[in-house]
């Protein structure tokens, strides 16, 4: 009984071991809600030739920032905005300086099921609107996501953001945009570029391209793991930028 006792206790400490070890061996990656796609294709070229592991969330950029700002445990912030990176900075909760990795596009998106006619000027939109035959529009959450701050100055040059307010359906993030842009009710959506190429996505709409851009920028967080510093160097490769390409973002 005793030597069954010793041995069951030896091997939940090799497993605590072995979890602790792993945990000692991820990289901590906060990351803007557009890098869901690619992000994933990065991580597994990078893991290929390191022995280290992403540990990925995915969330607006506002929202990483305030969890940052709590103390969450990230090594890493890929932000779709400059400015909440320089929140962190100037808050002394980031180390080295910042990256600019890559610029994101954004895209006005109407799904197969709507009748809405798009085109980059908003032409189409701004008469629906008149006429009252917009139904729903979705963006990202201008108050802490970047693609829906663009798609907010996108609508201001337009000249119908006070007019467009009750049409407005507001997701948490660009992800999430997309997923309501596929809702019956939503005549169209200010989404990610870089989602809507993807070929599960491209099938179900039609796109337009709007001029333009988001600068991506990426910071090590403060005392975080050494790990990171390697993937934040890895970003600025060619073979990552090729990556950046293949998935509608801009070098």
């Amino acid at each position: 009984m005793r030597e069954y006792l010793v041995m069951t206790i030896y091997k939940v400490f090799l497993l605590f071991c072995c979890v602790f070890q792993v945990q000692a061996d991820e990289i901590r990656i906060a990351a803007a809600a557009n890098l869901r796609f690619v992000l994933p294709e990065l991580a597994q070229e990078f893991e290929r030739n390191t022995d280290d592991r992403l540990a990925i969330t995915y969330a607006a950029s506002g929202i990483l920032t305030t969890q940052i700002q709590h103390g969450a445990p990230f090594d890493l912030f890929l932000s779709a905005d400059p400015d909440y990176i320089q929140r962190l900075k100037k808050a002394g909760l980031t180390q080295g300086e910042a990256v600019d990795y890559a610029k994101a596009q954004l895209a006005l998106f109407a799904s197969n099921h709507s009748l809405l006619p798009i085109d980059k000027n908003l032409y189409n939109l701004k008469q629906a609107l008149a006429q009252n035959k917009l139904n729903k529009v979705a963006i990202a959450n201008p108050r802490h996501a970047p693609y829906g701050l663009a798609a907010k100055y996108v609508l201001q040059q337009a000249g119908i953001w006070q007019q467009i307010q009750p049409h407005l359906l507001i997701a948490e993030n660009a992800s999430q945009a997309m997923q309501f842009a596929l809702i019956p009710s939503v005549d169209a959506a200010f989404v990610p570029y870089a989602h809507i190429i993807q070929p599960k996505l491209t099938s179900q709409g039609r796109f337009v391209k709007l001029d333009i851009t988001l600068a991506q920028q990426a910071i090590l967080i403060r005392n975080r793991s050494e790990q990171a510093k390697q993937f934040l160097l890895f970003l600025q490769t060619e073979q990552a930028q090729k990556i950046f390409i293949k998935h509608g973002f801009l070098i």
